[in-house]
């Protein structure tokens, strides 16, 4: 039997405790609770669903204050959920709406990413690659978002943001310093070459 419905407030959301036999037993959405009546009987299948709902609905709001300081990749929402002791099923509830609402969208995300990171720290192609395989990017996608970057003037940019430190090296040893330091970031021999002499000529 249903003996008690108490409203409870989080830091997250606002939610209902529901107790059957002076215990508790779930807990619910506000929503849901307020179709229930204390002293009626409730079966297992239906406290279950009252579970299932709560966790839903949970986890998306979780998922959403998550995106709010900025995008995420599908992968990076999971395993925040996860973190945060969703279980899977909501887990992936959460995920698929978003995805259907457009608050997630690997593809949308891959481009802003690559745009983002070339506009304010320029790196190579294979470091950006790197990134977004790390937050769960299928490679076709990843692809696709990077066949555009042009890694020659992406080196130059990084050498030239970083060109004080070099200021007291001339010649050979300036450009061979610069070639290593873009070397590191993951940029081809070749590009690197090119960079370093359009940097080391600069001043």
């Amino acid at each position: 039997m249903l003996t008690a419905i108490v409203m409870e407030k989080t830091a997250a959301t606002q939610r209902a405790a529901i107790f059957v036999d002076n215990r508790l037993a779930v807990y619910a959405r506000c929503r849901d609770a307020g179709r229930l009546v204390v002293g009626h009987a409730i079966a297992d299948q239906a406290l279950a669903e009252l579970h299932r709902r709560y966790q839903h609905h949970g986890a998306y709001l979780q998922a959403i204050r998550y995106l709010g300081p900025r995008d995420r990749s599908a992968l990076e929402v999971q395993r925040h959920l996860t973190t945060k002791g969703w279980d899977a099923d909501a887990n992936h509830h959460a995920v698929e709406r978003l995805k259907q609402e457009g608050y997630v969208d690997d593809k949308v995300f891959s481009r802003k990413w690559v745009d983002y990171r070339c506009r304010t720290a320029p790196r190579s192609r294979i470091a950006i690659i790197q990134e977004l395989q790390s937050k769960g990017i299928a490679r076709a996608t990843i692809q696709s978002a990077v066949e555009a970057m042009d890694e020659e003037a992406l080196a130059f940019e990084c050498a030239k943001r970083k060109s004080r430190q070099w200021l007291r090296y001339d010649g050979a040893e300036k450009e061979q310093r610069i070639v290593v330091f873009l070397q590191r970031k993951g940029f081809p021999y070749p590009v690197c070459r090119k960079a370093a002499q359009a940097v080391a000529n600069m001043s």
